[in-house]
């Protein structure tokens, strides 16, 4: 096989490119990157079959990367302005390598991808690029999909139309507000006792609805933009993030980074009081406190994979802002060892010290005793690996997961022994509001 990539002349928007090419189909994804700072692209594809995996998730994937390489007959000297490559696509769970704990999906699951469609927000252009036998194959698939293009128009602003509009039948918190402030008393003691210095606390919330998954992320996408951002539907659920996080990038070169958030305030319509707002994130001593334990995490986990003293905190204590909050993001970079691999990276990382605490292990067990029932999708990562060594991961927060007529939101937050439960409480509500209004409520 070769790697073949087309240039597109002309825009469109991707919605209207996915609903015609793929949304039908029982294995799809749209990954939605168009206010990522860092590469502002939306990538969308389907796949003929997916692999379903547990504990051993990190080295399969390798080895079915392993295989995909091995079919390439040649690298061509390709000027791609964009680090997507075909390879797997999906998402790993948060209760993947915890043996004790098993979720009500697979522990991980990845689409096997051999051609995408690329948007280029940046410059407006659009790319179609996939692993073929020949020239002439990638020119007849990419041609009647362009054709197919051609023939439609405005397909979103119709689809919207014809969709129903969403409803919010109810919700239902695995543990009430009572319940919750509880467990962070729980956590604070945990924290007092030395176990810990700072714990990731989650709850969830279960939705019965009437709504449409796809339409209901074409609606964030509009009301909610996020740099990982993404809709992934495999494996009979259907997956709807707007997530703020990058969990880990990797580049074909082996540079790595993780961009880990603790601190979360709503926005303000006043701009005046907008900036004050974020203002006041910024020089937060509580929150500066909690993102600095994570930084150190993160910096730990790619000590483990990365060259001695590559690994550099680049940024830290940025306030980025969202369409209802402003988040406290930090950077932490490194530089792969020689035989270290995107794979190995991310089992080293995994899961993310945000969703976690510090220290990550005990972090873990004692999450595990205080939430009562498994995360599954939630606070994992997901996203793609490139055949050529590239990764690039979104933490699986801000996420709706759709089966049938029901859907769960995973929320929470990070808990220090400064911690005011009630405003704790608050911040996992105001987490899900975005969320809950595209679903009609």
């Amino acid at each position: 096989m070769r790697l073949e990539i087309e240039k597109l002349r002309g825009w469109v928007n991707p919605a209207d490119a996915f609903l015609p090419m793929h949304s039908k189909d029982p294995n799809t994804f749209w990954l939605d990157r168009s206010t990522n700072q860092d590469e502002p692209v939306s990538i969308i594809g389907s796949a003929g079959s997916i692999i379903s995996v547990g504990d051993e998730a990190f080295a399969l994937a390798s080895e079915h990367l392993t295989a995909i390489n091995a079919s390439i007959e040649s690298f061509p000297e390709l000027e791609i302005p964009f680090s997507f490559r075909p390879g797997l696509v999906g998402y790993f769970g948060y209760e993947l390598g915890n043996a004790e704990e098993s979720g009500t999906h697979p522990k991980a699951q990845f689409m096997i991808v051999d051609r995408a469609m690329v948007f280029d927000h940046k410059h407006k252009t659009m790319y179609f690029i996939g692993l073929f036998e020949t020239r002439e194959e990638f020119d007849n698939w990419h041609r009647a999909a362009l054709l197919r293009l051609t023939l439609v128009g405005g397909e979103s602003g119709s689809f919207m139309q014809k969709t129903k509009a969403p409803t919010l039948v109810s919700t239902k918190l695995r543990h009430s507000k009572e319940s919750y402030l509880e467990l962070i008393q729980k956590a604070k003691e945990h924290i007092k006792t030395g176990d810990v210095f700072q714990l990731c606390l989650t709850n969830q919330i279960h939705i019965e609805h009437e709504a449409d998954a796809l339409r209901t992320f074409i609606t964030l996408c509009e009301s909610n933009p996020a740099p990982y951002g993404g809709y992934l539907k495999l494996g009979g659920v259907e997956i709807v993030s707007s997530s703020p996080e990058q969990f880990l990038k990797v580049s074909a070169s082996g540079k790595a980074s993780s961009k880990p958030i603790k601190g979360t305030r709503p926005r303000s319509q006043d701009l005046e009081e907008d900036a004050k707002i974020a203002n006041e994130l910024a020089n937060n001593e509580k929150e500066r406190a909690e993102n600095l334990m994570i930084v150190d995490l993160m910096r730990n986990d790619l000590g483990r994979v990365c060259q001695i003293d590559s690994v550099t905190v680049e940024k830290l204590f940025e306030i980025e802002s969202y369409a209802t909050v402003h988040q406290l993001v930090s950077t932490v970079t490194g530089t792969l060892k020689p035989g270290e691999s995107a794979t190995s990276a991310l089992a080293a990382c995994f899961p993310g010290g945000s969703m976690t605490g510090a220290p990550k292990i005990r972090a873990v067990e004692i999450l595990q005793s205080l939430e009562s029932g498994p995360r599954n999708i939630y606070s994992g990562a997901f996203g793609y690996l490139g055949f050529d060594g590239s990764a690039d991961f979104g933490m699986t927060i801000r996420t709706l997961v759709f089966e049938g007529t029901s859907a769960t939101l995973g929320v929470g937050g990070g808990i220090t022994i400064d911690s005011d439960p009630e405003s704790e409480f608050e911040e996992t509500m105001l987490k899900s509001k975005a969320l809950l209004k595209a679903l009609g409520g």
